[in-house]
């Protein structure tokens, strides 16, 4: 296992000890807590996932680095200004002397 590697986890699992002294129950994350966690941890191999002592199962911290990844794309991707995009100034002034002269001739 490379330094960086047992550097993650280092940090992951002192960051859970952190939240669990914090919480008598079952832990109850917050969405940033959870992405902290997902992103500590998404680097390692699923195989060593499973062998640490973890919280949460590895497969549910991978659907949260999934969905951090989705709810990122998602945010990136919606359009800037919402509603309809402006119509062309020249197809609206074809469309006001249409009109008008539609109006004119009946």
């Amino acid at each position: 296992m490379s330094d960086r590697d047992k550097d993650a986890e280092i940090l992951a699992l002192r960051y859970q000890l952190a939240l669990l002294q914090r919480q008598f129950d079952k832990p109850k994350l917050t969405r940033p807590e959870r992405a902290l966690l997902a992103a500590l941890l998404h680097r390692l191999p699923r195989v060593h996932l499973r062998q640490l002592k973890l919280i949460v199962s590895p497969d549910t911290l991978l659907r949260w680095h999934r969905d951090l990844l989705r709810y990122r794309h998602a945010k990136a991707s919606r359009p800037k200004r919402p509603g309809r995009p402006r119509t062309v100034r020249s197809v609206r002034a074809l469309v006001l002397r249409l009109a008008q002269e539609r109006r004119c001739s009946t």
